[in-house]
């Protein structure tokens, strides 16, 4: 629980002032103090903040969560990494993305051509990226040593 101090504690406390024994008429007087030093408050900005007793008591928020991991990127995998991934994929699945993946290596190494022919434009090249790495499974699934 936190206290908030006052901005009278920090004064010295002086004796109290003994009532007279009987009566006099300058009771509206306030009676001498002894101040060594005074203090001006200061501005609100100035304090440092101070949390109230009842935002104390409040749990403290939940520290956010972290952030979510980066999506999975194969071509970022090492060779020994790709043949572990692909070692792990159970038979049936491995020749699905086999054809798949023939399917579409072809789509993109040999575009289709036959709309370019009769409109006259430039024939699209093939991607001889992707042309040598055809070759090289159609040598891997033959058992040829290229």
């Amino acid at each position: 629980m936190s206290v908030q101090h006052l901005l009278f504690d920090d004064l010295p406390e002086t004796e109290r002032a003994r009532k007279p024994a009987r009566r006099s008429r300058a009771t509206t007087i306030a009676a001498p103090m002894a101040v060594d030093v005074v203090r001006e408050a200061a501005p609100d900005s100035a304090r440092p903040a101070r949390p109230s007793p009842v935002l104390a008591s409040l749990p403290l928020a939940p520290p956010a969560p972290p952030a979510p991991p980066p999506p999975f990127d194969p071509a970022a995998l090492s060779n020994p990494e790709l043949r572990a991934l692909v070692q792990a994929i159970p038979d049936q699945r491995l020749a699905y993305l086999l054809i798949e993946a023939a399917r579409e290596l072809k789509r993109r190494a040999l575009p289709d051509r036959a709309e370019d022919d009769d409109s006259g434009e430039a024939v699209v090249e093939p991607n001889p990226l992707l042309l040598r790495a055809a070759r090289q499974v159609v040598g891997e699934l033959s058992g040829e040593d290229s």
